[in-house]
Parts: C-alpha cells; sequence; structure tokens
C-alpha cells in the first residue's frame, strides 16, 4: 500500500479497483434513466385532461403502477443512499452483494409497472380484452428475458470458443 492510498484510507477514501463496482455502476446507469423518466411521465400523467376519462379500474390500475415504479426507484436508489450515508466501506463485496440485492428487489416491482402501463395503454386505445392480452405477453417475454432465463443461468451452457455460440 502506498502512503497515498494509506492516507485515503485513513481519511475513509476508499479506493474502488477496476471491476469491483464498475459493473453495478453500470447496470445501474442502465436501468436508473429508464426508471426514473417512467416514473416522470407517471407523476404528470394525472394532470392531463384525458386521465379524467379512466374508469375507477383503469384509476387503480394506474395507482398500482405509480407505486410499483415509485418502489422499483427507491430500491435502484438505496445502493448510492446507503454508500454515501455508510462510508467508509470496509467489504467492498458484501456492499456489491448488498447492492446487486436492492437491484434486483427494483427489478420486482419495476416489471409489474411495465405490465401494468402496457394494460392501461392498450385498455385506452384497443379495449380491455386486447390489453390483458399484450399485456400478457409482455408479461411473458419479460418474464422469460428478466428472469427464467438468468435464473437458469443461459450463460453457463454458451461456448465461448465456438464462432456462432451455439448452446451446448
Amino acid at each position: 500500500m502506498t502512503d497515498g492510498e494509506r492516507r485515503d484510507n485513513e481519511r475513509g477514501n476508499e479506493k474502488i479497483d477496476d471491476g469491483d463496482l464498475t459493473e453495478l455502476l453500470s447496470e445501474t446507469k442502465i436501468l436508473l434513466p429508464g426508471t426514473e423518466i417512467f416514473l416522470a411521465v407517471l407523476t404528470t400523467l394525472p394532470f392531463s385532461e384525458r386521465f379524467e376519462r379512466l374508469s375507477p379500474t383503469e384509476t387503480k390500475i394506474y395507482v398500482c403502477t405509480f407505486l410499483a415504479t415509485l418502489l422499483a426507484f427507491i430500491a435502484m436508489v438505496a445502493p448510492a443512499a446507503y454508500h454515501r450515508i455508510a462510508r467508509p466501506l470496509r467489504d467492498k463485496e458484501r456492499f456489491k452483494t448488498f447492492a446487486s440485492l436492492f437491484l434486483v428487489m427494483g427489478l420486482v416491482p419495476l416489471s409489474l409497472s411495465i405490465v401494468l402501463s402496457t394494460y392501461l395503454v392498450c385498455s385506452m386505445i384497443m379495449g380491455n380484452l386486447y390489453a390483458l392480452l399484450t399485456a400478457g405477453g409482455v408479461g411473458a417475454v419479460l418474464g422469460v428475458l428478466w428472469w427464467l432465463i438468468p435464473m437458469l443461468r443461459a450463460h453457463d451452457k454458451v461456448d465461448p470458443n465456438s464462432s456462432q455460440s451455439k448452446p451446448r
């Protein structure tokens, strides 16, 4: 450890090694802006003229969508708030695991809000039956791509040496 690193550690300024939190930060940079924009749009909807024309059921779906998106946002920002308040981090690997858990927890309500907003938008345009079918389809695709494939660890079944990356 150099003298500069020792002084940084004494002041509580932890050094982040390449790859330590970089991957987590990159994933957060992908998830958070979309969630923020989604939340911003949902926040403005009650102030639009057309909002008053929502049925009581659609209004409840909107509120559930808004709250789910808000919960997703809170969960995804939690690691940054924790990191800022609990500094210095003594065990970066534990923090990385902790922060990853919050990002995954944020994906749960975000998944729900995407399906609910799909239903809400489609019900305004095509009616309830098509809205249910479309939201169900989006939910199925989202469930497979965001949840099932990662849980099955599909990346472990791909041969990185193969030029075509065929499944094993």
